[in-house]
């Protein structure tokens, strides 16, 4: 039953990264539908994300309220209703209201997703659960990427549009008949839904166990992904000025993607089953810098790049089990919401930062070199989050 769960989650994630991705699949054709430069194609790609610093924190919360299954549904009528909105748009504003609907329906999603897997996982393969749903992301942008376009160059890119908003009432659907919390989480959260019911989490509650860790956890998660695509977005420029086209150069770097996709389960199964579950984080971390630097310092691309997938996929899995591995079954989600509220805040911090350094040492080297740093900071991340572990002293059912 549980993977029955776990493949309609995939499909549920699925649906962030088609209504995510919608708009750099047919901007070429919306960007002149609408009227739109680059620049404001840009804003709407990236505003989509702004919802999570405001909301992922209030989802942990209200679904301890209402419950995640209800939570879940209304998140993915948000992502229709976005892309609807989206697809009747004349005008940048009516687009940008579209885009910030979604964008609140992929913020929630996100943290009740995480929470949904681990109701069904918490006692184990919970690393290998959150690895194989996490692939959904880059699966949905990859069909994404091969559909929209086709769609909007044979009729319009509001098909699109209309096609994601059908996808997800579909599951909305889909999971409203289906999705159900084990028995064994039931009485937990019949009681996290109650004491939720008399009051909210107090500053004195924020201050103990229950934020310091999905902290620090949702330091060392941004660490990972902002290295990444700090070393995607650059590696392509930068193994190009080398004499490599564009295009061969987009292609080679993409090669970490597709590895990286491959290796994730295995990472995650290897956190559930080794001894030392944060080893396969610092182990593939380290690599995956190693391999970075590597290849800005020269080496064979197409090795150094399969290198980086290689050791990359390790580090997702044990990543994303912290706050739940290290969270009461009642305070799972909320634990996930300040987790990715950290994310999402520093994550756009840290973006804007590599683009300071870009445009202030003219260098992609540079820029490249400072996201294996933050690959290589996964690793040292993990060395306050066990004392901590250790210091707040958690109940044996909470425990690692």
């Amino acid at each position: 039953m549980r993977w029955f769960i776990l493949a309609i989650l995939f499909i549920a994630r699925t649906c962030m990264a088609l209504e995510f991705q919608i708009l750099g699949a047919v901007m070429p054709f919306a960007r002149a539908d609408l009227d739109s430069d680059y620049a404001a194609m840009g804003q709407l790609m990236g505003l989509f994300m702004l919802p999570g610093i405001v909301l992922a924190l209030p989802a942990g919360m209200l679904s301890s309220r209402f419950g995640l299954k209800r939570l879940a549904v209304f998140s993915l009528l948000l992502l229709a209703g976005g892309s609807a909105l989206f697809s009747v748009s004349h005008d940048y504003g009516t687009a940008l209201a579209g885009r910030l609907v979604g964008g609140a329906g992929n913020a929630v999603l996100s943290v009740l997703v995480s929470a949904m897997v681990a109701e069904w996982f918490r006692d184990r393969d919970l690393s290998t659960a959150l690895s194989i749903v996490f692939i959904s992301w880059q699966f949905g942008l990859a069909v994404a990427l091969a559909v929209f376009p086709a769609i909007a160059e044979a009729a319009s890119w509001r098909w699109a549009c209309h096609l994601t908003t059908l996808v997800c009432l579909t599951v909305a659907v889909l999971v409203g008949l289906t999705y159900r919390s084990p028995a064994s989480t039931a009485t937990a959260m019949s009681i996290a839904t109650a004491t939720a019911r008399r009051s909210l989490p107090s500053l004195r509650l924020i201050a103990r166990r229950q934020s310091i860790l999905p902290t620090l956890a949702g330091i060392i998660w941004t660490a990972y992904n902002v290295g990444q695509v700090i070393f995607l977005t650059y590696a392509p420029a930068l193994l190009a000025s080398t004499g490599m086209s564009v295009t061969e150069a987009s292609r080679t770097v993409s090669l970490t993607v597709w590895v990286t996709m491959a290796t994730m389960p295995l990472g995650g199964l290897l956190t559930d089953r080794c001894r030392r579950p944060l080893m396969p984080v610092a182990v593939g971390s380290l690599g995956a810098a190693a391999a970075g630097m590597a290849f800005s310092l020269g080496a064979p691309p197409v090795a150094s790049c399969i290198a980086a997938g290689l050791f990359l996929g390790l580090p997702a899995g044990g990543i994303l089990a912290l706050p739940a591995r290290h969270s009461a079954p009642g305070e799972t989600a909320w634990s996930l919401g300040w987790f990715m509220t950290v994310f999402y805040i520093l994550m756009t911090l840290i973006q804007m930062l590599a683009g300071l350094i870009r445009d202030r040492t003219g260098s992609d080297l540079v820029t490249v070199e400072f996201g294996c740093a933050l690959l290589a900071l996964v690793a040292v991340g993990l060395i306050p989050f066990e004392l901590a572990r250790r210091a707040l002293r958690p109940a044996p059912a909470m425990a690692a």
